[in-house]
């Protein structure tokens, strides 16, 4: 079986002059296997799979991919000629959370919208599926069972787009709708949003949209509910809370699934996973369910055992031996100081970071971290005044561009060289347009391009926001190997723990009250830093004995117990 992908965002046929129909063999014969109108397309039929569209194409527009002939008869939803197909369905579990793990454009938010009726199965034809031929297709499997109820479900959806719910209406007046007052009043509570009940949605940061929409999605009263990234914007004391209630929504008639990027807080509140691989953008297939850990271990191990499928060339192993630095030699020393306006003060402790060592900067929202870094870059005043002599290169937590120029001429500008291209996958975004980039493509350039930057210190804030878990790792790996190849340093403040675990070898815990004041604590080594920080979160983390990953235990579990009595609340 053969696709034949084009991506028309991409597709220019009148800067190439139609390269591809010019040089395909079959067109050559008379045949049209290439056709260009508005943009080029191409007949599955009549492709005999060469790749010299796909090869020569000047902007990387077309995809010719061989697949087995066996997922044509599992093909669930294709968008239309050329487009992205999905192959195999989730099944929800009633009493059960259920996980959705994979890269981004690799069908996960399709799925949901299938399985909440937001779209309907049209099995790779032009039209979508009626009710008999979609019973008559899941025949015998566990999903017949769930289409056949899906038109009496209650169904709830927390979209991915917070951009959805950023409209002028009061956050009050959204709410009205779903429940009644004295249930509003419970879970705004709980999420600490009563203060924003008369603010309008449009108003709200995004950590605060994310709360709204989470509660939003649980007032409904649904028999299913899905939860697309609910944790973005989050920290990590409210991803814990967040989390923790995800899972208080399930009961023996209520389903609840889950796709999250964050593996830590993902393995935390899921029960069983499915694992989607393909090509992003191109086609995703939906491998068999397993249990939580042993679908996450299956996904860092990058081989689907029972599927005889290899879909990443390594496996991740998180390895805390590796922190280990037999010299230190400090890159810079920085004296206590203070920060203070509108309300709010930083006051800092006095600390260092050594050459080629990374230190994470963890704490909660509006807590002063971003406000620590653009100290020391030298972009705020502080009392005394920094005199740190150093270059800095920082790439900064919003990421918002309006610009024309594409990537390959901020390549150009930036020198970003090719084994960073290589490394944070550049490669295909070159001749897109900075202001036609997805989030996670942005802040990949982001990154970088701060990392190719000359400099003595690299401060980069949130460099995982909107990364999903391979994308996350490649940003660390690409952070680690330009760290420590040269004399510098860096910072990174992040909410996902597990990236951090993966990426730092030192810790700068922010404590205190969010948006009144925060204190930080000196430059401490890993563990004893994300210790301190667990301390605060009250969790304990152990490693998985297999892949050495960090997993969260569960509350008054034997080996919860065991660390809070030791105080070991990481135990490696």
């Amino acid at each position: 079986m053969r696709l034949a992908i084009v991506h028309k965002e991409k597709c220019n046929h009148v800067k190439c002059n139609s390269l591809c129909a010019r040089l395909c063999p079959v067109n050559r014969k008379d045949q049209d296997c290439i056709k260009i109108n508005e943009k080029a397309s191409i007949s599955e039929e009549l492709c005999i799979g060469c790749g010299i569209c796909q090869n020569r194409c000047p902007f990387d527009a077309i995809r010719i991919i061989n697949l087995p002939d066996i997922l044509s008869r599992k093909v669930i939803y294709r968008y239309g000629k050329n487009g992205f197909s999905l192959y195999s369905l989730p099944s929800p579990r009633f009493d059960a959370v259920l996980g959705l793990l994979g890269k981004n454009g690799i069908g996960k938010t399709t799925a949901i919208e299938l399985l909440s009726a937001k779209l309907q199965p049209n099995f790779a034809t032009e039209t979508a599926a009626d009710e008999k031929e979609i019973k008559s297709f899941f025949q015998g499997t566990e999903l017949f069972n769930y289409f056949e109820k899906l038109p009496k479900l209650k169904i709830s959806v927390k979209p991915q787009q917070l951009a959805e719910l950023a409209v002028p209406v009061k956050v009050s007046e959204l709410l009205a709708k779903f429940s009644s007052q004295e249930e509003i009043e419970k879970l705004t509570r709980k999420f600490d949003i009563s203060s924003l009940l008369d603010r309008q949605l449009d108003q709200l940061s995004g950590g605060e949209l994310q709360k709204v929409a989470i509660v939003t999605a649980a007032l409904k009263q649904a028999d299913v509910y899905f939860f697309d990234e609910p944790l973005a914007y989050l920290d990590v004391s409210e991803r814990i809370k967040a989390s923790d209630f995800i899972s208080s929504l399930l009961s023996k008639e209520k389903s609840v699934v889950v796709i999250e990027h964050d593996l830590l807080l993902f393995d935390y509140m899921t029960d069983y996973v499915n694992i989607f691989y393909g090509q992003p953008s191109c086609y995703g297939i939906v491998a068999d369910i397993r249990t939580a850990k042993r679908a996450i271990n299956t996904y860092l191990q990058g081989f689907l055992q029972e599927e005889n499928v290899r879909f990443r060339d390594k496996a991740i192993i998180f390895d805390f031996s590796a922190r280990k630095i037999e010299k230190t030699v400090p890159l810079v020393e920085w004296p206590a100081f203070s920060k203070s306006y509108d309300g709010f003060t930083l006051n800092a402790s006095e600390g260092s970071i050594s050459i080629r060592s990374i230190t994470g900067i963890t704490g909660r929202n509006a807590i002063g971290k971003t406000t620590f870094v653009k100290c020391l870059a030298g972009l705020l005043e502080t009392e005394p005044k920094l005199k740190l002599k150093l270059k800095i290169s920082y790439k900064p937590q919003y990421l918002e561009s309006e610009s024309t120029a594409t990537v390959v001429e901020t390549v150009k500008k930036e020198k970003i060289d090719k084994r960073l291209i290589s490394l944070l996958g550049l490669e295909n975004l070159m001749f897109r347009q900075l202001n036609q980039l997805s989030g996670g493509e942005l802040q990949r350039v982001a990154i970088a391009s701060c990392l190719a930057r000359e400099a003595d210190l690299y401060l980069l804030d949130e460099p995982s926001a909107y990364l999903d878990v391979e994308e996350r790792l490649q940003a660390a790996r690409a952070i680690k190997e330009i760290i420590s190849e040269k004399d510098h340093a860096a910072f990174v403040v992040d909410h996902d723990l597990l990236f951090l675990s993966y990426l730092a070898d030192s810790i700068i815990v922010f404590s205190g009250t969010p948006g009144k004041n925060a204190t930080t604590s000196s430059t401490m080594d890993f563990v004893s830093g994300i210790n301190e920080l667990l301390k605060q979160l009250d969790i304990t983390v152990r490693r998985d004995v297999e892949s050495g990953r960090p997993k969260i235990n569960k509350k008054g579990s034997v080996l919860d117990r065991e660390q809070r009595e030791k105080g070991q609340y990481f135990a490696i």
